[in-house]
């Protein structure tokens, strides 16, 4: 008997250390350090529209792993507002570098990206942007990583609307930074390639508040072409721009042949809640139809990011787009990645874990696989233009561009 007794206190003893082990581990791993995120995004500059929501993805996304893993995984998010200036991007990464940050997420811009990709490869920091589409930047074994399709893409989705609707020669009129300029670049070459005409147009500087001169230089260049021969509604404008768009429309009134003539964006202002903001470029905008395209969010997955996209317009009372819901996918391929590797201990297992995670991972974007030079390959577009609705001016979808097939609503 008194051996069951003292067999019973040992069998217990065990038990209760096991549990006490148990529970001391979960207790060590719910209380491990979140691992440090660097966010680069504009929230008082222009194309703030983005880097607002951008920051409630992210937000929702570190919250929403965080409870899926009972705390074993958090994030802690290091924001910081670069207002567009690839300077403040530069200083901003640098900072994180200091804090130990080897994961970062934007910055929005590509002239933003071109300025830290230096600095980015040499200290072997993963960069992933939601919003860069230079094609400019599409290099093969560096560091930047682009959740969204380049401007090569764009430029195929945009050129293929304006040839369905009659365009034959477009007058440029675009924003001198990476981003902008790849797009002008591209947009160029697709459009000359189908045998269209496009002007000189006019390139101004990201500081430039007065669009006298550039609105100016449109409009006579659209006259000489009318003077020329050139029927009128085969001509449009192309704007590659930013929240500028405000500036360049407020005055664009006081030009007839620019009133006259159809316009087409990009996706810098597709979605841009500061052009609905202002009623004079609104409504230039509604009249002149003005189509942006953007990368496309799929029907078919409406069911997962629709309520991502609710969640963060009540958070910013901004609709989100396909970039900044591109961020939220990006956290979840981070968080798969650091399963088998640690950035800090080994930064090439990370990123070639990373790389392997974006292959395989289907979010509320649909697929994140990337193509040779880290570039999302999925190509597809939306186009969104501003229309009155209930009396006020609002953005609607207006068509699509998948797998090469236009198609307007």
């Amino acid at each position: 008997m008194k051996i069951r007794a003292v067999l019973h206190v040992i069998v217990c003893g065990l038990l209760l250390a096991l549990v006490s082990f148990a529970a001391n581990v979960e207790a060590k791993q719910s209380k491990s350090q979140p691992t440090k995120i660097g966010v680069l995004v504009s929230l008082t500059g222009s194309w703030s529209t983005l880097g607002k929501n951008t920051v409630a993805a992210l937000q929702i996304a570190a919250n929403q792993i965080a409870a899926q893993t009972r705390g074993r995984q958090r994030f802690q998010l290091l924001i910081r507002d670069t207002q567009l200036d690839p300077s403040e991007a530069l200083d901003a990464i640098r900072d994180l570098n200091s804090r130990g940050v080897k994961i970062i997420i934007g910055p929005q811009s590509s002239a933003e990206v071109a300025m830290i990709k230096p600095f980015a490869d040499a200290n072997n920091i993963l960069v992933i942007s939601q919003g860069s589409t230079a094609s400019s930047l599409a290099i093969p074994n560096d560091n930047i990583f682009r959740f969204c399709p380049n401007d090569i893409r764009e430029a195929d989705a945009i050129v293929a609307l304006m040839q369905h609707d009659g365009i034959r020669v477009i007058v440029p009129l675009w924003r001198n930074d990476a981003g902008n300029n790849g797009l002008h670049d591209s947009v160029q070459i697709r459009f000359q390639a189908l045998g269209g005409t496009v002007t000189p147009g006019f390139r101004y500087e990201p500081t430039t508040s007065d669009f006298s001169a550039a609105d100016s230089s449109v409009s006579s260049q659209i006259a000489s072409l009318i003077a020329g021969g050139t029927n009128l509604s085969s001509i449009a404008v192309y704007l590659a721009a930013l929240d500028e768009v405000v500036g360049v429309f407020d005055l664009a009134w006081n030009y007839p042949a620019l009133v006259n003539t159809v316009w087409y964006g990009s996706d810098g202002v597709a979605l841009s809640a500061v052009l609905l903001d202002d009623p004079v470029a609104g409504a230039f905008a509604i009249h002149s139809r003005y189509p942006n395209p953007i990368f496309g969010l799929p029907d078919t997955l409406r069911n997962r990011w629709q309520p991502v996209a609710d969640a963060i317009e009540a958070r910013t009372g901004i609709t989100a787009d396909a970039f900044a819901l591109s961020a939220y996918d990006a956290l979840f391929v981070v968080q798969n990645a650091l399963v088998h590797a640690n950035p800090q201990k080994n930064f090439g297992n990370f990123k070639a874990a990373f790389v392997n995670e974006a292959d395989h991972f289907n979010g509320v974007t649909g697929s994140t696989a990337l193509d040779a030079a880290g570039d999302r390959e999925n190509g597809d577009f939306d186009f969104w233009a501003v229309r009155l609705q209930d009396p006020r001016a609002t953005w609607v979808r207006i068509g699509t561009y998948n797998n090469g097939v236009l198609t307007i609503f």
